[in-house]
């Protein structure tokens, strides 16, 4: 009897054995999986088919795809927080004849910091965020971009409470690198759309930031442009270049007046110096924008900004902000031209900062 169970008590142990081992592998492996998870903690969201990711470098190397879902647990609850954005005190009557007001300080090239500029945007211009419920139109998503507002989220370890900027808002939901930020984020904002047509429609889903119906100024100062509409395609026309974009683009010109205000215009407005992130899609301005922004008196953290009209892939852009301080952490495009943005984050923003 005794002979009959040493066998099977040797294999009992050796099993126990193998098996402890193979545990021990198991959890090795898991925990270098969950370690590389950590690192690449974007692909874990949705993103649209088609699109690529590309670190720092721009010249077709290191490409990874990015796929999957947003995961429940990080959708439901936030998004069912209750959520009343900031507002503040309008004093309407503090420049009566504020058209005229604005007009002298045009015709005099006041910088940005203009203190009566800040004033006539900030009474008069800007508009305060809705209290009413959303009317969005497709209220079910979460996700509206086109793959930027993921990445984001997760570089900036999906922190609560931040503040954006998007300007080329469109109708305040096709394409928006904001509006999750808004809904799940809890995040204050601002909206800058030139179009008046679009600036309608965004106003009618209700949504909860502050905007404004104006161009964003690709000069130091403010000014008044034409505005050619065309929903997605529209721009300010100021110049001879963007005269002759609008040439080649447009056979017919739909043009209205619209005030141009530097961004730094607006931040003093808004009594903000930390804009978390900044979406920045004006139809071939982007850069001549940028070079108006005083760094070193506005801290943003970071930034879409679209690319595909500025020539040489970005290239100039990229050169203009790393002398900034900024590095590329990400290019987003699609094959049918839907989106072409640089992501770019300030040096010393680590992953999950807040800085």
């Amino acid at each position: 009897m005794k002979s009959y169970y040493k066998p099977w008590l040797l294999a009992c142990i050796l099993g126990a054995v193998v098996l402890t081992y193979t545990m021990s592998k198991y959890n090795e492996v898991l925990t270098e999986l969950q370690t590389q998870r950590a690192k690449f903690d974007a692909i874990e969201y949705k993103i649209s088919p088609g699109i690529i990711g590309q670190s720092a470098s721009l010249d077709g190397k290191q490409r990874i795809s990015v796929s999957g879902t947003f995961e429940e647990n990080r959708k439901v609850p936030k998004m069912l927080k209750e959520f009343k954005p900031e507002s503040f005190y309008q004093d309407k009557a503090a420049i009566p004849d504020y058209k005229t007001k604005l007009q002298k300080l045009i015709d005099q090239q006041v910088p940005a910091d203009n203190p009566d500029l800040v004033k006539i945007i900030r009474n008069h211009y800007i508009e305060q965020p809705s209290q009413e419920p959303y009317n969005l139109l497709n209220p079910e998503r979460v996700d509206y971009s086109q793959g930027q507002t993921p990445f984001i989220d997760s570089r900036l370890n999906y922190m609560e409470g931040g503040f954006y900027v998007e300007c080329g808002a469109l109708n305040g939901e096709k394409g928006s690198n904001s509006l999750f930020f808004e809904r799940v984020r809890k995040w204050n904002g601002l909206l800058i759309e030139g179009d008046p047509t679009n600036y309608a429609e965004l106003k009618k889903i209700n949504r909860k930031a502050f905007s404004i119906n104006a161009c964003i100024s690709p000069r130091a100062t403010p000014f008044k442009a034409k505005f050619h509409k065309a929903f997605n395609m529209g721009r300010a026309i100021h110049d001879e270049q963007s005269e002759n974009w609008v040439k080649r683009i447009h056979k017919n010109k739909d043009l209205v007046e619209i005030e141009c205000f530097p961004l730094y215009s607006l931040m003093l407005a808004l009594n903000r110096t930390t804009i978390d992130f900044f979406s920045l899609d004006v139809e071939g301005d982007e850069v001549n924008v940028l070079k108006t922004i005083p760094f070193d008196k506005l801290n943003i953290k970071m930034m879409t900004v679209e690319y595909a009209h500025g020539g040489a892939g970005g290239a100039d852009m990229q050169r203009f902000l790393q002398s900034k301080g900024y590095e590329v952490v990400l290019k987003v495009s699609k094959d049918n031209w839907g989106v072409n943005d640089l992501i770019f984050r300030k040096k010393g923003v680590a992953d999950g900062s807040t800085i």
